[in-house]
């Protein structure tokens, strides 16, 4: 058996790849390219982070892994929780492979905290908290942390911090990058794969600099800003020549990415429709609690102030114990200027709700919610109908077109035991470039529909991302037609050769093995139950729940 890199540069388009790559500016991925496969691979809807990286790692629809943003409602309330790798309720990739005997080696995958055991060891990615372990085995973080490495950035992006987040970025970049050469030499492994965050996060920020249509480009700015995601991007490829070397040529290579980027315009506060139209019910303005949020927030004592604050003066570990002694108490305070989303709302008079990327619309259904008003009887696909038939005629006034391209109900996209978790209807606004966000519920003028981010971005998610794969068990010189991010699970199993669990949705990606393989190896299936993980009830308190949403909103992700 040949061994399996795996290489995840997350949020890669395939349109960027593909230009850089044939102008000779990604040499690394180009003699990928030429000598392998290329192709796209497309995401999830909604087009997001969380929901991809789960349908990669599970290979299942979100139907079945029931994660569809970094939040899910709790079951009695309607507080939102951060999701959590030991809740998602199949085992990943490399618990598979673990299982049926294969050494892996697994660092810096989104959805993979808290850490799992595996045959090998395994370094959390993106929705890990500062301070905290993030490695398998435990002892494996106090290695790394003596090595200087880092799962997060230290500075967030800043439109007077500019030149350090871009520093900061880099230097990141290079450390996952060391780390993964250096793991990769001293442990063994069947199965190894890093992910690089960064290319993403630069496009959620420089899009603007490099698409001469978007409103905010700035023909006269510096190149430095110019080329910022070409510069990032090419670090990476520098680090995918190096991991790739280091692997060697009996090595089959995979390089993905969960989604793709393009241009960002607006955001759109679809609770603020919702009002428009009868449909949701804000509480009374004069509540005491209101009235106390209000004030506290008028002298700037917020969470999120607070927070900035200390993270300016590098006191981001004193933010982290204050928050561990508060617990529960730190909720008091309010998090910004906006009302939370589980107390601002009168359930009680409230039929649709939206929160979360990308366009998710919730029925307030009786026996789901906790305060439904909606039968789910043909009131419930009525009230839909109507939302849908509304929402198709939803115009921007600053331009007089409409807005909306698509609305799915979760019937559409979405099938198995966690559809109940789905949005009830999901809506896509002009290709993806006009969204809402997690933590920007509501406008902060009551009515406003949209406006331009708040947080400073000009790129977002596109579903399609990249598919590049070569090596001795792979066909050379060949075009992937378009497959879907559940398709890898499988597709990997098989090329380390293992057994594919039967439960799986993807398929194989049979385009992309060499013809000799698919004749000496046919695919093998099972129905054996791999058992879940030992932690799979634990839960997060408060001060752990507003560490890691913090630090999500600061990549823009959660307010």
């Amino acid at each position: 058996m040949n061994k399996l890199l795996v290489i995840g540069l997350d949020g890669a388009p395939f349109s960027l790849v593909k230009e850089w790559s044939e102008a000779g500016l990604l040499p690394n991925l180009a003699k990928l390219i030429e000598s392998g496969c290329f192709g796209i691979l497309n995401s999830t809807m909604p087009v997001h982070s969380p929901t991809a990286w789960s349908s990669f790692l599970t290979g299942m629809n979100p139907g079945k892994h029931g994660v569809f943003d970094f939040v899910r409602r709790d079951s009695d309330s309607y507080k939102l929780r951060v999701i959590r790798a030991n809740q998602i309720p199949h085992p990943s990739l490399w618990r598979i492979m673990s299982h049926q005997q294969r050494q892996v080696g697994v660092m810096n995958v989104p959805m993979t905290y808290p850490p799992e055991p595996v045959n090998g060891f395994l370094v959390t990615g993106l929705g890990t908290p500062d301070y905290a372990n993030y490695t398998y085995p435990p002892e494996l973080s106090e290695e790394l942390n003596e090595t200087g490495y880092r799962v997060n950035k230290k500075f967030f992006y800043d439109p007077e911090r500019v030149d350090e987040w871009l520093q900061d970025m880099h230097e990141v970049t290079d450390i996952h990058g060391k780390t993964a050469v250096t793991l990769m030499k001293k442990t063994p492994w069947d199965f190894f794969m890093v992910v690089f965050r960064n290319t993403d996060e630069i496009c959620h920020f420089f899009w603007r600099y490099i698409d001469e249509s978007h409103p905010r480009y700035q023909p006269d700015a510096p190149d430095k800003y110019k080329h910022a995601i070409l510069n990032l991007y090419q670090l990476a490829d520098k680090w995918v020549g190096k991991i790739i070397e280091v692997a060697g040529s009996e090595t089959n290579v995979v390089i993905m990415s969960d989604h793709g980027a393009g241009p960002l315009y607006k955001d759109v506060f679809l609770n603020e429709w919702l009002w428009k139209h009868n449909w949701l019910s804000f509480i009374d303005e004069s509540s005491s609690r209101r009235n106390f949020n209000a004030t506290v927030r008028r002298f700037g004592i917020t969470r999120e102030n607070i927070s900035d604050a200390l993270t300016r003066m590098h006191l981001h570990r004193v933010e982290v114990l204050i928050k561990h002694v508060l617990g529960d108490k730190i909720m008091v305070l309010p998090r910004d200027e906006r009302p939370e989303f589980f107390n601002a709302v009168d359930w009680s008079k409230t039929q649709a709700y939206s929160f979360g990327y990308y366009g998710q619309i919730f029925i307030n259904l009786k026996g789901r919610e906790p305060e439904g008003i909606i039968d789910f009887d043909s009131a419930y696909t009525s009230l839909r109908d109507e939302i849908i038939e509304k929402l198709y005629e939803l115009v921007d006034p600053s331009d007089g077109q409409l807005v909306v391209d698509k609305v799915y109900t979760k019937e559409d996209l979405y099938q198995g035991d966690y559809l109940s978790y789905a949005p009830d209807l999901l809506v896509v606004m002009r290709d993806h470039a006009y969204i809402t966000r997690k933590g920007y519920e509501f406008a902060s003028k009551r009515g406003e529909i949209f406006r331009e981010p708040y947080t400073d971005e000009t790129g977002s998610h596109r579903p399609e991302g990249i598919l590049i794969a070569a090596g001795p068990d792979i066909s050379a010189h060949k075009s992937v037609v378009e497959k879907q991010i559940e398709d890898l699970a499988p597709t990997l199993l098989h090329l380390t050769h293992c057994e594919i669990p039967e439960t799986m949705d993807g398929e194989l990606i049979t385009e992309m093995f060499d013809p000799q393989f698919l004749n000496k190896y046919h695919p093998k299936y099972t129905r054996e139950h791999i058992p879940p993980r030992d932690d799979t009830n634990d839960s997060w308190d408060e001060a752990e729940e507003e560490e890691i949403a913090n630090r999500l909103k600061k990549l823009g992700y959660l307010s």
